[in-house]
């Protein structure tokens, strides 16, 4: 069981996450908020609709982890990991690149740039 200490060192995230229920048949989207060790915190759309327990699955991080709902606020739900996070090869990768290293993005050079 991983350790439900609330002061645990949480990170703070802003990932896209998918709630998983049903025997993993049935899905709602939502935001990590923040992760630890012990929990994290979701964002989505309605909180209501978020069942009491379900699986997250965190997939640029290949994270699946099994969940119970803690508390609501809002759209916010608050959870507790009911199993050991499994992490599995990510299905996709984050790719951040920058074309020109040294150039500030401008609104400027976009619109000089359509207009030759």
């Amino acid at each position: 069981m991983p350790d439900l200490d609330p002061r645990s060192a949480r990170r703070r995230l802003l990932k896209s996450g998918t709630i998983c229920f049903n025997g993993r048949h049935s899905t709602l989207p939502c935001t990590v908020r923040d992760f630890s060790d012990g929990g994290a915190k979701l964002l989505s759309q309605g909180s209501v609709n978020v069942p009491d327990t379900f699986e997250l699955n965190v997939e640029l991080d290949g994270i699946w982890v099994s969940c119970e709902v803690v508390w609501r606020r809002g759209s916010e739900v608050g959870v507790r990991f009911t199993s050991p996070v499994e992490i599995a090869v990510p299905k996709r990768k984050q790719v951040l690149s920058c074309t020109e290293p040294k150039a500030k993005p401008s609104l400027r050079r976009v619109v000089k740039q359509a207009l030759r």
